[in-house]
Order: C-alpha cells, then structure tokens, then sequence
C-alpha cells in the first residue's frame, strides 16, 4: 500500500496498482463491521456534490470524476481503518510507516551497489516493476529511486524518515532509528539529487534547531549555498534542470531545451491552474477535472509548437491540483488541516507530547514537499499520513487541554 507505486497490473482504462487489491478486499468488510468514518463522509460531501454539478457543464468526464472520487474513497476508508485496528494509536501506525521507509532505503543500497558493481538486474528494476524508471545521472551515475517510480517519490516518501534522521543526529536520544540508520537514511535522500528532497532536508534541519531564528536560517542558506555551488559544478543534469528552469522562469525562453523538462510541466501546470481559478475560483471544478482543464488550457497547445505533455491527470503539485479540482475552498481546507495540526514546541522531557510532536513535524514536511511536486492524491500512502497527522494534532490539543485542567 505505501510504496507500489513501481508496479501496476494494468493500465488501461486505469492504472490499477497492487494496494487497490487490498482496498476491494478489506474495506467492504470494515464498512459492513464498523460502518463509515464521519469525518471522511463530512469532508467528501462539498467535493462530491461539487463533482456532479460540473459533470453537467462539462468541465469533467464522468469516468474519471468516479475513478478519483471512488479512488479517495477507498484510500481514505483503508487508512481510517488501518488507524482503527491500531485503536488510533498514532505513534504506534507511524512507526511501522518508518519501517517501511527503512526497508526502502535497505533496497536503495542493494541498488547503489549493484550498480557500482555492474550488476544490471541489481540496479535496473524494469525487469519486475512496470512503472518504474531508470534515471542515470545524479552524483554516483544514477539518481536513486529504490522501488519507486521517481526519484523525486523516492526522496518526497521519505521526507518523515529524513526529519527523523536529522532529530536523531541532532540530539542525543534514538528517535526511531539510530544513528547509523539516520546517517544512511540521508545519505540516501541526498542521492536522489531531488531539488524538492534538498528542500525537505533543509526544512527538518531548521525544526530539528527547536527554534527558527535568525542565526539558523542563515546557517541553513550557507549551507544550502554551498550545496547549489556543488551539485551545480558537478552534476550535469542538475545543471541542465536549473539553467532550463532559469531560461524559462526568469527570461520567458521557450526554446526546447528549457521546456523539455520537469521545470517546463510545473510552469505549465500552474497556468492552467491559474486560468481554471479565474473561471471556477471558489470550487474549482471538482475531483479528477485537471485532466480537462489541461487540454482547455495548456500551453503545448499555443505558446509551443511541439508535443510535449506530461503530467496531464495529476497536475505535477498537489497545491496545483487543488486549486483546479476543489478551488479555494478545498486548498483553504487542506492548509488549514496543516496549520492546525503542526505542532512547534512542547517540553521534550514529556516523552507523550515529545512523540506528538514528532509525528506532526515529520508529516508537515511531507505535505510541505507533496503540495510543491507530488499531484496524486493517493500514492505512497500520502492518505494515511494526512489522517494520522489530522488525528495526532486532535489527540495533542486533548492532552494538552487535561495537562492544563490538572494544573
């Protein structure tokens, strides 16, 4: 269910991935037993009703608004009960989510050196994974993406473990994973060479500090400096991606080698996002209609001549893929969730509110990196991880309300 975003049994009229086998199977059972998680039914209902009325103008194809809306659905019931079997036990579900990470970061490795050993069937795993990719390149030859389908999914999936690395090697207690796995965890994101996972190491090396003053974030642009000078002087593909992207975002050059890139997929996602706002801002025009929107509004179809389309159904950001399919109002609600469950500062000698914080800043870093790069609402277990970042922010408002009744 978190990471088989490498395989799917086929692809057509929809890509139908391992976990979905798991939803068919489980979640009737649950829904029969325990019935519908309200708050899913609550947060479903405006979208749902959103969806029909723009079905009937046309801004949506009937299949794929039952496909995504069915998908979510689904996903959404699978983590609820996931979450339930653990009696809502929110560190306890996002342990075995870190894990799972580690596993992935073990079969990183075996990739890394079977690729310095030669070993192709050790390295390459299009022999069993159909919907994963090869990317050479990078800093070792390869960007890294052990059973993903990206890099960049490599690097977003672990964005928890990563803050968890650098929690570990910044204090003197194991949080999870020790510090031999912390070190290997970020050496990992770092071979990815994602520009997105560089953000997220970033971002959890500020919270880790405890305190964002004005003496780390100038460390951590010093630091991040230093890196850009690295990585752009010495891996050519990194410097092909931000040179593309300067050309493109800075100078308006359109030329094919700055748009035949990811760079080029983001600022075409987010004219189409924008013209889609300025017709349908408060709604957006429901779920799984950026697949519409894309072919109303894109720029392969005035500003280039050529064909060059990707990212059609997901929008390439989740930010992006909001603000055409739910408007507004579904990003306020989403950055709200966000806001209201990131906890900052709590006293780290109460091992309970220490674990709540914990599980609401690794998370936060995740959502932070999926609004920017990853548009698909339910790869890599992104559900499960919004629903226990949401009921872990509940639980902590709860204990810290009884903390302060006892005082």
């Amino acid at each position: 269910m978190l990471f088989s975003s490498g395989f799917v049994f086929f692809k057509t009229p929809f890509e139908f991935y391992f976990h979905y086998l798991l939803f068919l199977i489980i979640v009737p059972f649950f829904f029969i037993k325990n019935g519908a998680p309200m708050f899913i039914i609550k947060i479903l209902t405006i979208p749902l009703i959103v969806g029909l009325i723009h079905l009937t103008f046309g801004n949506n194809q009937y299949f794929t608004f039952i496909k995504v809306f069915g998908g979510i659905i689904l996903t959404l019931f699978f983590s609820s009960t996931w979450i339930n079997l653990f009696n809502y036990n929110i560190f306890k579900v996002f342990t075995w989510y870190c894990k799972a990470s580690w596993i992935l970061v073990l079969i990183a490795y075996i990739q890394i050196l079977s690729f310095l050993l030669g070993f192709k069937a050790g390295y390459d795993f299009s022999w069993f994974l159909n919907k994963w990719g090869f990317v050479e390149g990078g800093i070792i030859g390869f960007r890294v993406n052990s059973l993903l389908s990206e890099p960049t999914y490599l690097a977003t999936s672990l964005a928890p473990a990563i803050y968890l690395s650098c929690k570990s090697l910044l204090s003197k207690k194991k949080i999870i994973f020790n510090k031999i796995q912390s070190t290997l965890i970020i050496i990992v994101g770092i071979l990815t060479t994602s520009t997105v996972g560089y953000l997220g190491i970033l971002i959890s090396v500020l919270l880790c500090t405890d305190t964002i003053k004005l003496r780390y974030i100038i460390l951590g642009l010093i630091i991040t400096t230093f890196s850009f000078y690295l990585l752009y002087n010495n891996v050519n593909d990194f410097k092909i991606r931000t040179d593309a992207a300067k050309g493109l975002w800075f100078e308006k050059d359109f030329r094919i080698q700055n748009t035949n890139n990811s760079s080029f997929v983001l600022y075409n996602n987010l004219h189409i996002a924008k013209e889609s706002l300025l017709k349908n801002p408060i709604f957006g025009t429901g779920l799984g209609s950026h697949e519409t929107a894309f072919k109303k509004f894109t720029l392969t179809k005035s500003l280039i001549q050529y064909d060059f389309e990707f990212n059609v159904k997901d929008g390439n950001s989740l930010f992006i893929r909001l603000c055409t399919e739910t408007g507004l109002l579904g990003l306020s609600f989403v950055i709200l969730i966000i806001i209201r469950g990131f906890i900052y500062k709590v006293d780290e000698q109460n091992d309970v509110l220490l674990k709540r914080k914990i599980v609401s800043q690794s998370i936060f870093v995740l959502l932070i990196l999926v609004l920017i790069r990853q548009g698909n609402y339910m790869l890599n277990g992104l559900p499960l991880l919004f629903l226990l970042y949401y009921y872990n922010g509940v639980q902590y408002k709860n204990e810290l309300s009884n903390l302060n009744a006892d005082d």
